[in-house]
């Protein structure tokens, strides 16, 4: 087991990210509607109804 760091870094500090769906934890719909536009090869914006921060 790794010893633990003492400092903790967000994701996006350590690889690359190509897409980011907002949200904690982002809702099942705007995940679906993200990855089926993403397989057609849209970008599907998604809309406040869809994010929730709770």
């Amino acid at each position: 087991m790794p010893l633990p760091l003492n400092k903790i870094h967000p994701l996006h500090e350590v690889v690359r990210i190509d897409h980011f769906i907002p949200g904690c934890p982002p809702s099942a719909d705007a995940i679906w509607t993200f990855l089926t536009g993403l397989l057609a090869g849209e970008r599907q914006p998604l809309g406040h109804g869809m994010l929730h921060l709770d």
